[in-house]
């Protein structure tokens, strides 16, 4: 990884779906992130239990299971394994806020998580920046700073003990520059290339499309009104909401999945206004819930559900993304190349590679929209194609007029072009 093919998400996400492959080619990462998933539902009503009783506490995980829906997008994406970190993380700074309760083994878990979320993408880590301080600051208020150390040195334990081994991997495979070039310079170039006022405009669309501004006020409000320890954990969570929503928005694109490392942020704020305003002695409280959950349900839960399950079906067989034209050239590609032939998609749709069983001719399996930022990795990408003259080149439509491609395409006449759909146009190579 990183040398061999490229993407520049976390070592993680490799391994996650590396594992994958191994429990089963077509339906094992899916497996796992299922499991992952359910572990941030508990805890998310694990956190909410903290503020309120059972039914409220359903309700909140109900309420984030909706939202994932809305911005699922057919899910492996590494802000879907991050969620139980932030949650797990989130819950053991909430119980020592809120219980004063904190253990070495706690202390462990949290600063392994953190190094999880920084091994899947580094600006989901805005919980741990937040509450870390938070915490720092508490020591100073009460005259606890002696607990400090034994807070960091656990802490730091526990991230070591993530770390060590994947660097460790790195580092025998010789390629931690490869990683340190690809995960974190290449990041921030792609982070730094959107600029303040893309990324500004993409945090204040996420508020208008999510819950992200009624949870924001609700930690203002519980801020106010709580004293004492309290106090300081709301502060720190209205911090929390604002850095998590500007760190979703940093690349300046507004992908709907960008928005899943924030939903852990409606659980505390929603589980302390559904304990006040529910009772059991008073009935209209409970009318009150169902009617939330129904309306929730029938605005939220029928299409993204129906749609999510679908997805989940394609996904899970062995040709069928539900697309003719892909399964055409699924088909197409298993004809027309042996195992030991390359091929290429230009553009960005690596579904063909795993469905068609074959390996890209390039490390840079796909090129938008990374060569839109550096002209480095696109003069790389060319020059794999000029060593390797892969048997298949895809090309998706949008990229089909790129002046790139063509120039490529006309300076090799061994290529023919053999099917042209709407969306996508396969050339074969003839030549020796």
């Amino acid at each position: 990884m990183y040398r061999d093919t490229f993407d520049h998400k976390g070592p993680l996400l490799y391994f996650i779906n590396y594992l994958g492959l191994k429990i089963s080619y077509y339906s094992g990462a899916w497996l796992l992130e299922f499991v992952m998933l359910f572990v941030w539902v508990v805890l998310t009503y694990c956190t909410a239990r903290l503020f309120c009783r059972k039914l409220p506490a359903c309700v909140v995980a109900f309420l984030g299971v909706t939202a994932l829906f809305g911005c699922y997008c057919g899910g492996n994406y590494p802000e879907c394994y991050a969620l139980p970190f932030i949650s797990g993380a989130l819950y053991v700074f909430t119980d020592y806020f809120v219980n004063y309760k904190i253990t070495n083994l706690r202390l462990m878990l949290c600063g392994g998580t953190l190094a999880c979320a920084l091994m899947l993408k580094p600006n989901t880590i805005s919980v741990w920046v937040v509450f870390s301080l938070a915490v720092l600051v508490q020591a100073f208020q009460t005259g606890e700073i002696k607990t400090i150390p034994r807070f960091l040195g656990f802490f730091l334990l526990g991230f070591g003990a993530v770390l060590a081994p994947i660097f460790l991997y790195l580092g025998v495979k010789g390629i931690i520059p490869d990683f340190i070039r690809t995960y974190f310079l290449f990041n921030f170039e792609y982070s730094g290339d959107a600029g303040a006022k893309s990324s500004l405009w993409t945090a204040i669309c996420f508020v208008v499309h999510e819950w992200m501004l009624p949870s924001l006020v609700a930690a203002f409000l519980w801020a106010i009104q709580e004293k004492g320890k309290g106090n300081i954990y709301w502060k720190a969570m209205a911090v929390y909401l604002i850095l998590s929503l500007l760190m979703s928005g940093m690349s300046g694109n507004n992908y709907p999945y960008y928005r899943i490392s924030m939903i852990p942020c409606y659980a505390a704020p929603l589980a302390k206004a559904l304990d006040i305003e529910y009772d059991r002695r008073n009935t209209h409280s409970l009318q009150l819930l169902a009617v939330v959950v129904a309306a929730v349900f029938a605005a939220n839960w029928y299409t993204p559900l129906l749609t999510a399950v679908n997805q989940l079906r394609h996904t899970t067989r062995e040709i069928d993304l539900g697309d003719e034209h892909h399964c055409a050239i699924f088909q197409l590609i298993e004809e027309r190349t042996t195992p030991e032939e390359n091929i290429i998609v230009y553009g960005n749709e690596d579904s063909f590679y795993f469905y068609g069983h074959r390996f890209a001719a390039s490390k840079y399996s796909f090129q938008y929209p990374i060569v839109l930022m550096d002209e480095e990795i696109r003069a790389e990408f060319f020059d794999d194609l000029d060593k390797n003259h892969p048997k298949l080149i895809i090309v998706q439509s949008l990229w089909c007029d790129d002046e790139y491609i063509q120039a490529f395409l006309e300076s090799y006449p061994e290529y023919e072009l053999i099917t042209d759909f709407d969306d996508y146009a396969v050339y074969e190579y003839h030549g020796k």
